[in-house]
């Protein structure tokens, strides 16, 4: 069985499509807790505390694996002994690029995105330049379940960088609708649901 935890009950569904598109016959069950990532966004501070005791209850349904698919409380994911959405797709990313446009719209992935790249880049020796691209400014939109409004915005945002950067990364599991925009823009557009559930299903 394969337990999800998101901060964002719109990410359920897409998830669960995900997963069935790789795997028709895994067990799946969604944890939603909504106040981890409102906390975040309020106060600049992720919630250990909440975040642990989270877990705990999810590892009480015995899953196989546990996906966090919020980046904001990806390094906390890992001091917990779960696994982050991110980690695949910013690994392949890392040994295969040089100058990474690091898309996010909530403030609370920022700095939690661009320290798995750094510490990646480190642990692989490679030299990275990350190029931050800030569409805070649409999360209203996906949090009034606008998503087109929120995809389209994003995707005018990143073609503003596309000169200065040889990829680009949607750092959060909601943006990744925004890719249908961006079929034109002539460099690779990488977000982390896909690559991740294809990685941990194997």
């Amino acid at each position: 069985m394969i337990a999800f935890l998101h901060t964002s009950k719109n990410l359920v569904e897409r998830f669960e499509k995900l997963v069935r598109k790789f795997d028709k016959d895994i067990e799946i069950k969604h944890f939603v807790n909504e106040a981890l990532l409102k906390e975040a966004l309020e106060s600049g501070e992720t919630d250990s505390n909440s975040f642990k005791k989270e877990v705990d209850e999810i590892r009480k349904h015995n899953p196989n694996l546990i996906v966090c698919t919020c980046s904001t409380y990806g390094e906390l994911s890992e001091e917990n002994g779960v696994l982050r959405i991110d980690e695949p797709i910013v690994r392949y990313i890392v040994e295969n690029y040089g100058k990474v446009g690091l898309v996010y719209t909530a403030n609370s992935t920022k700095t939690v995105s661009a320290n798995l790249i750094i510490k990646l880049a480190d642990e692989l020796n490679k030299n990275v330049e990350i190029i931050y691209c800030d569409c805070s400014s649409y999360w209203s939109r996906f949090k009034s379940k606008d998503f087109v409004g929120y995809e389209k915005g994003i995707a005018e945002k990143i073609k503003s960088i596309v000169p200065k950067v040889d990829v680009v990364f949607l750092a959060q599991a909601s943006m990744e609708g925004a890719k249908r925009y961006l079929d034109d823009i002539g460099i690779e557009v990488f977000s982390s649901p896909e690559f991740g559930i294809q990685e941990f299903l194997r």
